[in-house]
């Protein structure tokens, strides 16, 4: 079983990112992981980046990286090139990076920022997932990671919706297998989700999506001339 996002997803993706003028998003990560990669600091990469990645294509305009300290690498970022947020303790802003929310130039620009999340802290009937390696290359969540982490938040304060949403999409990008490795915390509300969207009997199989062991994905590479070095 591949353990990573498909290229195809990953072009896909990174074309949705030059249509709507958001690569700053991609470069904002990258400046990030090179920052808590120089203090050894490990990461995840969770929320709209990583939806992109695993094949629902929808705009974002944050970046979202789980941390083993919020603290210590907000600390770090903070006195390597990002700015503080007035009023949060858990994000941070490349205040030379911005994106356009909408297609147009009369849309409101708005800076990209970095909000981090507690690595094992619990949101929702779940843990976070904890992150392990320290690496300047994305380290992604996996499917059934991302669609845990989804449900549980959405679990924790159902005025969410987005956050269901991308469950739901995710599940329908893919194909999930209905028995997918989801966090068991979640395990029953995604079967029903499941056998809500396959009630017709087309159902996938095993083979239809990534569930095997998280890796680095695409996020960062150059394929098909989209994405950026982390060098």
């Amino acid at each position: 079983m591949p353990a990573k996002p498909s290229a195809s997803f990953h072009k896909r993706a990174a074309f949705l990112r030059e249509a709507t003028g958001s690569t700053n998003v991609e470069k904002t990560l990258l400046k990030a992981l090179k920052v808590l990669k120089r203090f050894d600091i490990p990461h995840l990469v969770c929320g709209g980046l990583t939806v992109q990645e695993h094949g629902y294509l929808r705009f974002t305009a944050n970046v979202d990286i789980i941390v083993p300290d919020v603290r210590l690498a907000r600390e770090k970022l903070r006195l390597n090139g990002f700015a503080g947020k007035r009023g949060s303790t858990t994000a941070v802003r490349n205040a030379g990076a911005s994106v356009r929310f909408g297609i147009g130039t009369t849309k409101p620009k708005v800076t990209v920022e970095v909000r981090l999340l507690q690595g094992g802290s619990r949101i929702g009937p779940m843990l976070v997932p904890s992150p392990r390696m320290a690496s300047s290359t994305p380290q992604l969540l996996t499917l059934a990671e991302l669609i845990s982490v989804k449900l549980s938040h959405y679990a924790a304060n159902p005025a969410r919706l987005q956050d269901f949403a991308d469950a739901v999409e995710l599940m329908k990008a893919t194909r999930a297998p209905r028995h997918l490795g989801v966090n068991s915390a979640v395990r029953d509300v995604y079967r029903r989700i499941w056998l809500w969207l396959y009630a017709n009997g087309d159902q996938p199989t095993q083979s239809a999506a990534s569930t095997g062991s998280r890796s680095s994905g695409t996020l960062g590479s150059r394929t098909a001339g989209k994405g950026l070095s982390t060098e």
